[in-house]
């Protein structure tokens, strides 16, 4: 049997314990090993290779301080109601509640093949034609997903209203901001126009955190998406979240881009050839038939959960967490605060 602690594994999760779990639902495996993926920010993700299949675990965050936010267990059940929809979503195979068995608990989705745009644009891609089709394809699977009926889904995860949602979000950041103790200016004043301003929205099925950065595509051209990713702030919630996160890191110039690393999110839409925002746009509202309205409201909150999230990968960097994009965003986070203030105050236009 193939040593399960190659690659670091063991830090994350008690290997014996995880290949008895995967075990009981596999059967037994010859050759097997388990390996981190550093690339993942959120939850920590490690690739599960069982006898030449392909798996990825999941399970929350080393860092007490942020593990709050990363729910497995929540991705597990939305990937569990969505299998077999059209919405393109990675296969789930078990889920471990029980925390004695590996330290944590954890899940195991199939892995996608594909390119993951989150590490920039493939050589494959870089023509006008395939470059426009990532973007159609981004948006076409977005109105995919928010058609899904979520009451026959029984999706569990519901998100709270807006302006209750912007109330979780400064929570969030205050409470990384002290851990981190520092002062980021400007935090304040775009938490109290989001609160202000946040409109009355549409329920649908949510996927929380949409934009390149966690969606695959096929590896060969022409671009064809393969499936969304990172499934754990997925709910029942306002459509226009999705989208305003999509045109909120859908950059078009390298100024939008506020100090962001391309291993957070990427920057290769500034290229000839891709999509500008207004085109994506007029390409949700024909297919949905959803008028995108309140656009600096969605794009500022976008930005602004952002920016707290990036604080949160700050706060695990000076706690320790070794992964190279978080001691980056130290200067990202007051930058994307006063990006989320160009956006309201309109000198970021749509």
């Amino acid at each position: 049997m193939t040593d399960p602690t190659a690659g670091g594994a063991s830090r994350y999760v008690d290997t014996e314990g995880v290949y008895a779990r995967v075990a009981e639902q596999l059967g037994r495996a010859e050759q097997w090993a388990l390996s981190p993926h550093d690339a993942g920010l959120g939850n920590e993700t490690l690739f599960l290779l069982w006898d030449g299949r392909r798996f990825v675990l999941r399970r929350p965050p080393l860092s007490a301080a942020t593990r709050d936010s990363h729910d497995v267990l929540r991705e597990y059940r939305v990937l569990s109601a969505l299998d077999y929809t059209g919405v393109p979503t990675p296969r789930p195979v078990l889920v471990c509640r029980d925390e004695s068995v590996a330290g944590a608990p954890f899940t195991v989705q199939e892995r996608v093949g594909g390119h993951v745009l989150r590490h920039g644009e493939p050589v494959e891609y870089a023509a006008p034609d395939h470059r426009r089709r990532v973007g159609a394809e981004m948006v076409d699977a977005l109105a995919t997903l928010h058609d899904a009926d979520h009451d026959e889904l029984d999706v569990e995860a519901s998100h709270a209203g807006l302006g209750a949602r912007v109330g979780a979000w400064r929570e969030r950041f205050d409470r990384y901001r002290e851990a981190t103790d520092r002062a980021v200016a400007g935090v304040d004043d775009v938490g109290d126009w989001l609160a202000a301003n946040a409109p009355d929205g549409e329920r649908t099925l949510v996927h929380g955190d949409f934009h390149l950065g966690n969606v695959t595509f096929s590896e060969s051209a022409p671009p064809s998406l393969v499936s969304v990713l990172d499934w754990e702030r997925a709910g029942v919630g306002d459509p226009l979240t999705d989208f305003g996160s999509l045109l909120a890191f859908w950059f078009e110039d390298d100024a939008e881009r506020a100090g962001l690393p391309p291993s957070v999110v990427p920057d290769f839409t500034v290229r000839s050839g891709y999509h500008d925002r207004a085109a994506l746009v007029d390409r949700y509202e024909d297919a949905t038939g959803r008028a995108f309205e309140h656009d600096r409201f969605y794009r500022a909150l976008a930005v602004f959960e952002m920016a707290a999230v990036c604080e949160g990968y700050y706060l695990r960097h000076l706690r320790g967490d070794d992964r190279e994009a978080f001691a980056t965003v130290e200067t990202a986070v007051p930058e994307l605060v006063a990006r989320a203030r160009r956006i309201i105050d309109g000198a970021e236009p749509l």
